[in-house]
């Protein structure tokens, strides 16, 4: 498990965790494409009216977001889509090879994105699910504006693990570039892998504020349109055809396909809006009534489950019970009930094991003994 810091000492000076990183990533990215460009025999300059395009594009989509939700909201994929259109309209306008600087372009984000996700894996945002080991924050985090009902909670290291990927794939198209790839192979390769990763990797995602549409994330959603667009430009000879990405587009298709039909009442129940719906249940009884004595709530989610905590005293020792029913009997059933004894034991840190009972119509118990 890791501890991570929201600042970082350098020279005797602080800084925050989450902009030292992007600062990083983002000078990164400049001196990678000045390098190929060298490397290549390429003009530089686009890559600095790169740069300044996409600095301001940024800071207008930050501000932009700010005024219209009242809070700093930045969202990757915003950020990426709209600096891949304005570079791709300065390149145009300026008579630069769009599509050869906007592989360049599209590396310097990648390098960025390297270095942005290990700052979401230090301020605590873009977190990962519970699982038995991974990243713990602590209280400093939960003021700062994490998660409250996480805090010393392992979570899986969503921001880590993506972070590694996208190095392979910068790595990759940076060796595609030396190799004088068509020009917006590149660009296609970072689109197909990175959307196609984070398709996946959204179902590790434990942030309970982003939005979903039919059970599928908006970053599932961008992720199945970007490759599925850039598919398109790819027919109409706009960029380079591959196989490939026609059948990840197709893959992508069939996986929204089946979350959408199939309605998994599993996945609903885990899913990072219901899950902060289940903590908001197990509250400390002595803080539900006010330190006036135990009472026993019975809290229903959205879904339809109904939760009840309690304790008792057996044999010199705490039992703390929690009962468990569905609005749909027959579709709670025993693996997804070890699953939410699983968070519960995470988010309540109970100590040791649990048994799980289930009586008659659906209705289960989940014993924690201290």
């Amino acid at each position: 498990m890791s501890f991570p810091r929201l600042h970082v000492n350098i020279f005797g000076r602080k800084f925050h965790t989450f902009h030292f990183f992007g600062i990083t990533g983002f000078v990164t990215g400049g001196l990678l494409g000045a390098g190929l460009c060298l490397i290549l025999g390429l003009s530089a300059w686009p890559i600095l009216l790169m740069s300044l395009t996409a600095v301001a594009t940024f800071f207008l989509l930050a501000i932009l977001a700010k005024i219209i939700t009242g809070r700093e909201v930045i969202v990757y994929y915003h950020h990426e889509i709209a600096i891949l259109i304005m570079c791709a309209v300065v390149f145009y306008l300026f008579h630069v090879p769009v599509l050869v600087y906007l592989d360049m372009t599209i590396l310097g984000i990648a390098a960025f994105m390297v270095f942005g996700r290990m700052g979401c894996l230090n301020v605590g945002c873009c977190h990962g699910k519970p699982a038995r080991w991974g990243v713990v924050y602590r209280h400093e985090h939960v003021e700062a504006g994490f998660t409250h009902y996480y805090e010393g909670v392992p979570l899986f290291p969503v921001p880590l693990v993506e972070s590694a990927f996208v190095c392979m794939v910068l790595i990759l198209g940076v060796g595609l570039v030396l190799r004088h790839s068509p020009p917006g192979t590149v660009l296609i390769l970072y689109t197909v892998a990175y959307g196609t990763f984070r398709f996946v990797i959204e179902f590790y995602r434990g942030d309970p504020e982003r939005p979903y549409w039919k059970g599928v994330s908006e970053a599932q959603w961008t992720s199945l349109i970007l490759i599925t667009v850039t598919g398109l430009l790819s027919i109409a000879g706009l960029l380079p055809l591959y196989g490939w990405h026609l059948l990840m587009s197709m893959v992508l298709f069939f996986a929204v396909a089946v979350i959408i039909l199939r309605k998994d009442i599993f996945i609903k129940m885990t899913s990072p809006k219901h899950v902060r719906q289940i903590a908001s249940a197990i509250v400390q009884p002595d803080e539900q009534s006010g330190g006036r004595g135990p009472v026993v709530d019975v809290y229903r989610t959205d879904l339809g489950l109904s939760l009840s905590k309690g304790k008792v005293m057996s044999e010199g020792r705490v039992i703390t019970h929690y009962t468990l029913s569905y609005k749909d009997r027959g579709q709670l059933f025993y693996p997804l009930v070890e699953r939410i004894a699983e968070i519960i034991r995470l988010i309540q840190k109970h100590k040791g094991g649990y048994e799980i009972s289930e009586r008659e119509n659906s209705v289960y118990h989940i014993l924690f003994k201290e």
